[in-house]
């Protein structure tokens, strides 16, 4: 029997299938950034509205699905001070349809997550500048090219105050 994430999992995979075969034209990532945060609270309690999720498999009209390669390799500076606001960003951090970093990560605060990525309850008291770990969140690539993280800037999922946010709640460990 199914259990009730992976009936989402499932339920996201054939919406995300139909949105393949089935948008008119492609969008710029910028108007799918729009698109989403109109009819979305990031790090809220409610799901990515059902009509937005065919915007991620493809990202083209024109190539099938997995074909289309990644957003070019990004390296961006750090633009201080860090001003995140610590509670939004353990939303986004734990929500799994948005930030999830959760899935791989366990996060400050008591968020037990998944064990691919290395533990993160304690970044904070590891003296991490934030230059790296602005580049680690904004596109891995730079340090990794294999990495399994997702590509948050390049691919425009979080935007650069949501990524402070996130900076900021995994500086202070709450």
């Amino acid at each position: 029997m199914l259990n009730a994430f992976m009936k989402i999992v499932i339920a996201f995979g054939v919406v995300a299938l139909v949105g393949c075969a089935t948008d008119p034209k492609p969008l710029s990532i910028e108007e799918m950034h729009a698109r989403i945060r109109a009819n979305w609270t990031p790090g809220g309690l409610a799901f990515i509205p059902g009509e937005v999720l065919d915007m991620y498999p493809c990202h083209s009209a024109e190539l099938p699905c997995g074909k289309m390669a990644p957003p070019p390799v990004q390296t961006v500076t750090f633009k201080g001070p860090l001003q995140g606001d610590v509670k939004k960003g353990e939303a986004i951090a734990v929500n799994i349809r948005y930030g999830n970093c959760i899935a791989c990560h366990d996060l400050p605060n008591g968020n037990q997550g998944g064990t691919i990525g290395p533990s993160l309850a304690d970044y904070g008291k590891r003296g991490m500048s934030l230059e790296y770990t602005y580049q680690r969140i904004w596109d891995t690539r730079a340090f990794n090219p294999n990495a399994f993280m997702p590509i948050y800037g390049p691919n425009a999922v979080l935007t650069e105050q949501e990524i402070h946010d996130v900076m900021a709640f995994l500086e202070t460990g709450k």
